[in-house]
């Protein structure tokens, strides 16, 4: 045989097995080995054997039951449900506003009372300023009275002594009207006041008398049951146009003005 003819029947062999080992490893399915499932490691304990205590003896923990664990309920907390505000109702609503009215009662319960114990302060001083005044006013008629107390008899003198009338009284009427002055006379009759409103009562002046015998200051005193102001007046003007007897020193008493109704 040809020597070409064996080589080409050689390389022939040889592209054959070339093509068929590459078909083999390419096509042919390589059997796959079956995989088994993981486990979760758990940890029994310092104990490598893992053994309980029991009748049981030592215990082994199994594939099945590491890899299908129990599940353990977990309590889920329930959201907080919002209670709805309550509805004021018209009983509260007639509650509150008792309470406010009787709030309002006592305040002003306590303002009357403080208004009536600041009336009754007042009144207390004003007694005790009118007492106060008529307490000085005696005493001042009684110290004048003893400066003219001395004298007798009607008290008229000579032409070469002293020719002044002196009243040891101190005190008349005149015309429905009354007056007081210690140790002095009334010269003449009251002056009579003018009736400026119609109305009735009694004016009290209180009465300052120099040694001439003029009225130099009059006043408004008690016990007065007039409060018309311009009556009041009237009773002061008329007061002031009185004359007295002369004397030593000075005189203080009052004239009494007694009004009616015309």
């Amino acid at each position: 045989m040809d020597k070409s003819k064996i080589y080409g029947l050689i390389g022939s062999a040889i592209f054959c097995l070339l093509t068929f080992l590459m078909l083999w490893f390419v096509l042919m399915p390589v059997p796959m080995m079956p995989q088994e499932d993981e486990g979760i490691m758990v940890s029994f304990g310092d104990n490598p054997e893992g053994a309980g205590i029991g009748d049981g003896g030592s215990a082994k923990p199994t594939l099945e039951n590491v890899a299908n664990p129990v599940p353990v309920a977990v309590s889920t907390p329930k959201p907080a449900v919002s209670r709805p505000q309550e509805m004021m109702t018209s009983d509260d609503e007639n509650a509150l506003a008792i309470a406010a009215q009787k709030k309002k009662d006592r305040e002003r319960k306590r303002e009357l009372d403080m208004q009536r114990l600041e009336q009754q302060r007042q009144a207390a001083a004003e007694a005790a300023e009118q007492k106060r005044r008529q307490e000085a006013i005696a005493k001042a008629n009684d110290l004048m009275g003893g400066s003219f107390g001395n004298g007798g008899g009607s008290g008229s003198g000579t032409s070469s002594g002293d020719t002044r009338q002196g009243n040891p009284a101190g005190s008349g009427t005149s015309g429905g009207h009354g007056w007081s002055l210690n140790g002095r006379s009334l010269v003449g009759s009251l002056a009579t006041p003018s009736y400026p409103s119609n109305v009735e009562g009694r004016v009290t002046v209180a009465i300052r008398v120099d040694a001439a015998g003029h009225v130099t200051n009059a006043s408004v005193s008690s016990p007065t049951n007039i409060s018309d102001a311009q009556t009041r007046s009237a009773a002061v003007a008329a007061a002031r146009n009185t004359r007295f007897s002369a004397g030593n020193g000075v005189s203080v008493g009052t004239i009494t003005y007694n009004f009616k109704l015309k």
